[in-house]
């Protein structure tokens, strides 16, 4: 799921976490409701910084956090996703739409 080396992160535009370093926390809870479609949650928290390993504030709490909440389905293209992400840091969301598999 990476390109180039940038991570995602929920409740986050693109690129708009700067830093040299990051240590990031992520959860997902998926449950499958019915046969082939899936209710989605996730959490993610994150201390992005330059140098953030040797000034030690890695091991503080987050800065930064992030969820989504989304639904999924098994199709025969692949999974199916939609995903509604915010911040609690940030006033915008996101909806991200995805559609098969990675190759």
């Amino acid at each position: 799921d990476l390109i180039n080396n940038f991570v995602p992160f929920f409740g986050y535009d693109f690129l708009s976490l700067p830093g040299n370093s990051y240590v990031k926390a992520f959860a997902r809870l998926d449950y499958e409701f019915s046969a082939n479609n899936h209710l989605l949650f996730c959490a993610n928290y994150a201390n992005v910084e330059d140098d953030i390993f040797r000034t030690g504030e890695w091991f503080t709490a987050p800065d930064f956090s992030g969820y989504a909440l989304g639904y999924g389905w098994e199709s025969f293209l692949g999974p199916v996703q939609v995903l509604y992400s915010w911040s609690p840091e940030r006033k915008a969301g996101n909806f991200f739409f995805s559609v098969g598999y990675w190759f």
